[in-house]
C-alpha cells in the first residue's frame, strides 16, 4: 500500500535508455491524452475541493505527469507495457480537529460518488498525520487526502504515488511552489492538506486500476 510504500521507500530510476520508456513517454499519442487528462483533473479537482465543508483556503498546487513501467521478475522476460499517470494536486488550510475534519470531508465526498477510508500510516512513523484514499468507480479517478498538523509531516506534502522497483520517466514537475505558505499556516495552528487527484490516461496493455 501506499503508506507503507512512502515509509519504507523504493528504489526509483529514471532510465532514458530502457527500451521504448522515453519514446513511449515523448510520443504525439501520451501527449494528446495528457492535455485532455489535465483539463479534465483540474476541472475536476477544483470543483472537488470547492464543495468541501468549512471553507479551507488555498494554498498552492502542484502536478506530476509521468510514465512509468513495473518491474521484470526476470531480466529475461520481455519489457512490460508502459503506462502514464497524472497528479494533479491542491493544498489547503483547514481549522479544527483533523479527524472531525476528515469525516466531515468523507460524508461530503460519499455524497458526491467518491467511495474511500483511511489508509493509516504505520504505527511509529512519526508523523501527526491523516491519511485517505477514495475511488470513483465511474472513471477510476483516485483521489488521496493527507492531512497535517505539523512542520514534521511537511516531507508527506509530495503528490506522489510509489511503485515498487518501476521505473519511469518524468514528463511534468512542478511542486508545491511555495512552502513556506503551509508552514506558516502551521505555525498559525491551522491544518493543511494535501488533496491529489491521480489518473492512468494512458496504457500500452491493461489499465492499472487504484488503489495503487
Amino acid at each position: 500500500m501506499l503508506a507503507a510504500a512512502v515509509v519504507a521507500g523504493a528504489y526509483w530510476g529514471y532510465l532514458p535508455g530502457w527500451p521504448g520508456i522515453g519514446g513511449v513517454a515523448r510520443s504525439a499519442e501520451v501527449a494528446a491524452a495528457s492535455r485532455t487528462a489535465s483539463a479534465e483533473l483540474d476541472r475536476r479537482l477544483a470543483e472537488t475541493a470547492g464543495t468541501l465543508p468549512g471553507a479551507p483556503r488555498r494554498l498552492g498546487d502542484a502536478t506530476l505527469d509521468r510514465c512509468l513501467r513495473e518491474r521484470r521478475e526476470f531480466a529475461s522476460d520481455p519489457a512490460l507495457p508502459v503506462f502514464c499517470q497524472r497528479q494533479t494536486a491542491l493544498y489547503l488550510a483547514f481549522d479544527g480537529n483533523v479527524q472531525d475534519v476528515a469525516r466531515q470531508w468523507c460524508e461530503k465526498l460519499n455524497a458526491a460518488h467518491w467511495q474511500g477510508s483511511a489508509a493509516p500510516f504505520p504505527p511509529g512513523a512519526g508523523y501527526r498525520a491523516e491519511r485517505y484514499d477514495y475511488i470513483d468507480s465511474a472513471t477510476d479517478d483516485y483521489l488521496v487526502i493527507t492531512m497535517i498538523s505539523d512542520q514534521e509531516s511537511l516531507p508527506l506534502l509530495k503528490n506522489e504515488q510509489y511503485f515498487e522497483g518501476a521505473t519511469q520517466f518524468r514528463r511534468e514537475q512542478r511542486p508545491l511552489g511555495d512552502m513556506s505558505a503551509a508552514e506558516s499556516a502551521l505555525s498559525s495552528g491551522h491544518r493543511v492538506a494535501e488533496i491529489s487527484l491521480i489518473r492512468t490516461y494512458f496504457s500500452e496493455g491493461p489499465r492499472p486500476r487504484p488503489p495503487y
